[in-house]
Order: C-alpha cells, then structure tokens, then sequence
C-alpha cells in the first residue's frame, strides 16, 4: 500500500468489502431464511383398481409454503388441498369417494389433506436436486408418518418441486372403496407437483 493515502486506502478496503457482500450474499439468502409459497400446483393419486388397471383423483387446490431455517439449513413447510375439489372424471365416482369414503362435511380434519412437519433435509449444499423427505399427513381426521422422494429446482425467482409418495387407505380408517363388485386396492401413490415463488 506504499505511497497510498488515507483516503486512497480507505476507499479500496471500502470497494474489497462491497464485492466480498455481493458475492456472499446471494449464496446466504439461497439457504438462510427464505421462504418460497406455492403458486400453482397439482394433485394425483393413482389408485390402482381390484380388476386390473388403475384411476387418477387430480385437484390443483394446493396451498401452502416452504423455508429454510435459517440456524439448521433445513428445507421445511405445510402443504394442504382441499379434497372437495378432487375429480377422478366420473361424478357418480366422484360422489362417492367425497360422500361415503372421505366422508367430506363431517367435521374437522375431513375436508382437506394436510401435510405437515414437511422436511426435505439440509439445503447447505445447494436446493436443487432429488432428495428424501418425511412429514406428517393429517387425512380423514387421522395423522401419520409418511415419507417418499422429493426433486428441487430452481427456476430463475420460483423453485419446482416434483414430489411422490405411498399411502395405505386403511392407515387412515377409510372404508375398503368398493362399488358393484369392483374396489380400489389398499396401496396408493400419492404425486405432488409444484410451483413455489418468493413470499413471506
């Protein structure tokens, strides 16, 4: 710093500090504190039939948020649809699944599937990629443990999650779904996708 002034030097170690934050910054915000809620989303349970070949419930009613605590890096969050909004193409199907198996309008806890305690694991290195996640889902007025594998990515302001998992009907203590002889199997796969932007 020879032959430099005060005021020379000061303004240098004034611009070194200025691009070290520009630098820092993005990569710290990406993993500490932020929160990203769901824009647009999608719904799918394949429910595979008793005779061979299989249906889909679809809703695009999601709601909810995720974040990244700031202390542990931890990617967490609550997600909800409503179930009143599910349609599996056949309205006399879709009436009774709504009316005698989900029971919808009975009381609290019946109306919507909520998933909670939601947590994809550390994002320290990075939030795109395929990870692992577990959460607790609260359905037809009972809550359980379920886990299934979750795909992150990034999309210039929003994030894209890709997420699947199985879930046992009768872990929920919802009626073996059966109509003139021909049911849906115990097992289903339960698909979520999607969009989340920047939001408190």
């Amino acid at each position: 710093m020879t032959g430099k002034s005060a005021s020379q030097r000061s303004t240098l170690f004034t611009s070194i500090a200025l691009i070290t934050w520009l630098i820092v910054s993005p990569a710290r915000a990406q993993s500490s504190g932020r929160a990203w809620t769901v824009s647009t989303g999608d719904v799918r349970i394949t429910c595979p039939m008793t005779v061979g070949g299989s249906f889909e419930a679809k809703s695009s009613a999601l709601t909810g948020g995720l974040s990244v605590d700031p202390e542990s890096a931890i990617l967490t969050g609550e997600l909800s649809v409503d179930l009143k909004t599910l349609d599996t193409g056949i309205s006399l199907r879709n009436q009774h699944m709504l009316e005698n198996y989900l029971e919808i309008g009975k009381g609290d806890g019946f109306d919507k599937a909520t998933l909670t305690n939601v947590d994809v694991g550390s994002m320290a290195s990075g939030v795109e990629g395929q990870k692992t996640f577990t959460a607790r889902l609260r359905l037809h007025g009972v809550t359980q443990a379920v886990s299934g594998r979750a795909t992150v990515s990034s999309r210039a302001s929003s994030v894209r999650v890709d997420a699947s998992f199985p879930l046992r009907i009768s872990d929920y203590n919802i009626a073996d779904p059966r109509y003139l002889g021909v049911g849906v199997k115990n097992d289903v796969t339960v698909k979520v996708l999607f969009t989340a932007t920047p939001g408190r």
